[in-house]
């Protein structure tokens, strides 16, 4: 049984994968001096969080989803590799990751309980 919000509940892994996309494609961003070292990292590992969670939402779970958004993080380092300015990097792809583990796995599963008033 899916009601209309449930029929709907892929638009939020969509559209957060395509403001990744959209953000990845601006050259040389400009966004002043870093606040740490590694703080990038982070912002990655957020993005990819939110995305995670998203999927998990979107779908309930299963390895072939979160297959696809790893394949889907790649894909985007390698993207950026032919934007000027900017460059592909593995422990962004760590980041990306991680981030999309914690989202969708750990976070994601908890999300999943409380929304069908189950306790775990």
């Amino acid at each position: 049984m899916v009601n209309s919000l449930g029929r709907r509940r892929w638009l939020g892994a969509i559209v957060w994968a395509a403001a990744i996309l959209v953000v990845s494609s601006i050259p040389s961003p400009t966004l002043g001096p870093p606040l740490f070292p590694g703080c990038d990292k982070v912002a990655h590992f957020i993005e990819y969080l939110i995305l995670g969670l998203a999927l998990r939402y979107w779908t309930g779970g299963g390895v072939a989803m979160g297959a696809a958004a790893l394949v889907f993080a790649a894909l985007d380092e390698i993207h950026q590799r032919f934007i000027p300015g900017r460059e592909m990097s593995f422990w962004d792809f760590a980041a990306d990751a991680a981030g999309l583990a914690v989202g969708y796995l750990a976070l994601g599963r908890k999300i999943l309980t409380r929304h069908k008033g189950i306790e775990g």
